[in-house]
């Protein structure tokens, strides 16, 4: 395991999936599809999966060429080996806990024998997450993607190239930037954020760290570039075949 004590989530991307020009890669829980723009504008030809159809409204506007479906990650709709490389950003956690194991067989389907599946996930721990449990205690959920990698591992789905951890920084000018910032994640926050707006702020306050007039919060990250084996019998998710 390598730690760092501060990463860009982009350049390790990069690196652990060169060279990155022309190769297909999928982004599973795409969103806004800032990391589609991110790896477009270094080659790659991407591909995303939401389901939000009004995420992927304004992620095709913001990357137009990227080729964009409706649907969720337990169902993938393109077939086997179609992928090099599937990726999950924040994402893994936000798929019902029963499913996760079959999100990770699915994207091992995808990608096929030798492909690379890197889930990116945050870690409950840290001023960020300790900041929004008033809202929204994501402990459970976390802690049950980290045991679906676990349990993908131990099934021989996939094996794991590499684990890295680090820190997404965030940095808010002030309480009202995080209290949008943490709605903006998931607008059915806003209800609970503004009913307890007065505790959440001030947790917000005692847990920042202040830097050039600015309040700093911590977000540890564990990432898992992660393998199909090459000797593996392909999964098969017979919901495919009806």
């Amino acid at each position: 395991m390598i730690t760092r004590p501060a990463g860009d989530t982009v350049e390790i991307l990069e690196k652990l999936l060169a060279p990155l020009p022309g190769r297909r890669i999928l982004d599973i829980g795409c969103g806004r599809g800032n990391l589609l723009q991110a790896l477009t504008q270094r080659g790659a030809s991407v591909v995303g999966l939401d389901p939000d159809e009004a995420m992927l409204e304004v992620a095709q506007k913001l990357v137009p060429k990227a080729a964009l479906k409706h649907g969720c990650a337990q169902l993938l709709p393109w077939g086997d080996a179609s992928m090099h490389a599937a990726i999950f950003l924040n994402s893994l956690h936000h798929v019902p806990v029963p499913d996760m194991l079959l999100a990770l067989e699915e994207a091992a389907r995808v990608v096929g024998k030798g492909g690379s599946i890197v889930v990116i996930e945050p870690l409950s721990e840290g001023s960020f997450f300790d900041a929004l449990r008033l809202i929204e205690d994501e402990t459970e959920v976390r802690h049950a993607a980290q045991d679906a990698i676990v349990r993908a591992m131990r099934r021989g789905i996939v094996g794991e190239s590499r684990r890295i951890e680090y820190d997404r920084i965030e940095t808010f000018p002030d309480a009202a930037a995080f209290m949008a910032r943490a709605v903006a994640a998931d607008p059915s926050r806003e209800e609970r954020a503004e009913a307890a707006r007065g505790k959440l702020l001030a947790r917000f306050e005692a847990l920042s760290e202040h830097e050039d007039g600015g309040y700093v919060l911590h977000q540890p990250i564990r990432l898992h570039h992660l393998k199909v084996p090459v000797g593996s019998k392909p999964s098969v998710n017979p919901a495919m075949f009806g």
